[in-house]
């Protein structure tokens, strides 16, 4: 958009303008770039397919983004449900979203092996993100290994959420934690972290944290586990 008055939107936003909003020329909307830049602008053409121009009139101040650059590792979970967590964590300000292949997985590779599902993934993103009014959205990484995604993480703070059992005596509360400008937040699958992947993260310096008493569904942990996070770190800087 750098330099240019006037851009053709995409097919998919283009459709969305002309058939769900039902706008036409002269209406004025609101267009991001999904790495933080927002302008206010004007539709001024709109083709017979899903051509549609617009004229951007000035750029705005996008809703700030949270103090803490997170990102999310979530154990790949089945159809709707990983649907719904990309979709939430979006709107809760991740920057990141990494699958993980861990060892309780259920979902077969076949699944997201493709590059559909990432494919999927990423449009949902763009939805929240739109939805929300958030002007950045979040990248989607090709689905990884956890020793590989610990390894790999150049973060300040490192979490993984368990279920209230497993953490045990070496679960630290929430509330106790610094915040970080950069922080890995890991939430398993379905089945829970296998024993060998526990252990691996402590090693490896993650924090146990556990949500509370009750063992939450894979697919709630994570807003839960983000909304608790802006609770103690706070949503600005």
């Amino acid at each position: 958009m750098e330099g240019s008055t006037r851009i053709t939107l995409p097919p998919d936003e283009a459709h969305h303008l002309k058939h769900v909003l039902r706008l036409g020329v002269g209406a004025e909307v609101a267009v991001f770039d999904g790495r933080g830049r927002e302008w206010a602008a004007r539709a001024i053409s709109l083709g017979k397919a899903r051509d549609v121009t617009v004229e951007l009139l000035e750029e705005i101040a996008p809703v700030a983004e949270p103090p803490v650059r997170v990102t999310l590792g979530i154990g790949v979970l089945k159809g709707d449900q990983m649907d719904a967590v990309v979709r939430d964590v979006t709107a809760l300000g991740v920057a990141e979203i990494v699958p993980v292949a861990s060892e309780h997985v259920s979902v077969p590779s076949r699944a997201w092996r493709s590059g559909a599902a990432s494919a999927r993934w990423q449009r949902i993103a763009v939805a929240a993100a739109k939805q929300c009014g958030r002007a950045v959205v979040p990248e989607l990484k090709p689905v990884a290994r956890l020793p590989a995604l610990l390894e790999q993480a150049d973060v300040d703070a490192r979490l993984m959420s368990v279920e209230p059992k497993v953490a045990a005596s070496r679960e630290l509360a929430l509330g106790s934690l610094n915040r970080p400008s950069t922080a890995l937040a890991l939430v398993g699958p379905e089945g829970g972290w296998a024993n060998g992947e526990l252990d691996l993260a402590v090693r490896r310096g993650v924090t146990l944290v556990h949500l509370g008493p009750r063992t939450l569904r894979a697919e709630t942990a994570p807003t839960v586990l983000l909304s608790s996070l802006w609770t103690v770190w706070g949503w600005s800087a």
